[in-house]
């Protein structure tokens, strides 16, 4: 099923990306303060990180027991798009190898199995960002609904997406979506 997928969840396109299962939304900050934050990292750039293992948090967090890996940020290379700055460094410690194979490079979130490549890219369209474009793939029920409401994005009134934005927000809060 994964395989076969011809548009990756992660980085759709449309200036979209996610990194919600590495916590990227883990944080009890506006999403503005962690985009800093993941600027911040990339200009630092991954080795300053290397001595964190994954599993360590930086920030308070949201939900205790949730992930928030210190190697997310954004490339300097790539404004707004959310990745792990440590996924192409040869000089991954020990710790960190074990890990990134146990855990980060075998996890599939639902969007891989359960969205379809309309609803991939058409959250994707709609978001055009980190914060809300993976907020909206999580929420599958909403994504759904979406899509057979709209033929396309642009068909969203923007009231209405307003209103998405603050209940995905809500939920994200409320429901322990992490």
């Amino acid at each position: 099923m994964f395989s076969q997928k011809k548009i990756n969840p992660c980085r759709p396109g449309y200036g979209a990306s996610c990194a919600f299962c590495c916590g990227s939304h883990n944080y009890i900050l506006s999403p503005e303060k962690i985009e800093e934050i993941f600027e911040n990292r990339g200009l630092v750039g991954s080795l300053k990180l290397m001595t964190m293992h994954p599993e360590e948090s930086t920030d308070q967090k949201l939900v205790r027991d949730g992930m928030q890996c210190p190697h997310i940020g954004i490339s300097p290379s790539e404004p707004g798009i959310v990745c792990c700055l440590s996924y192409m460094d040869d000089d991954r410690p020990p710790a960190f190898k074990s890990f990134f194979s146990g855990t980060c490079k075998n996890f599939y979130c639902a969007a891989w199995s359960e969205l379809s490549e309309r609803q991939i890219l058409f959250a994707a369209e709609l978001t055009g960002d980190w914060y809300y474009y993976s907020l909206l793939i999580n929420c599958t029920d909403i994504l759904s609904e979406l899509c057979s409401d709209y033929e396309k994005p642009r068909d969203v009134p923007r009231n209405i997406f307003k209103e998405l934005k603050l209940e995905l927000v809500k939920k994200l809060n409320e429901d322990d979506l992490i």
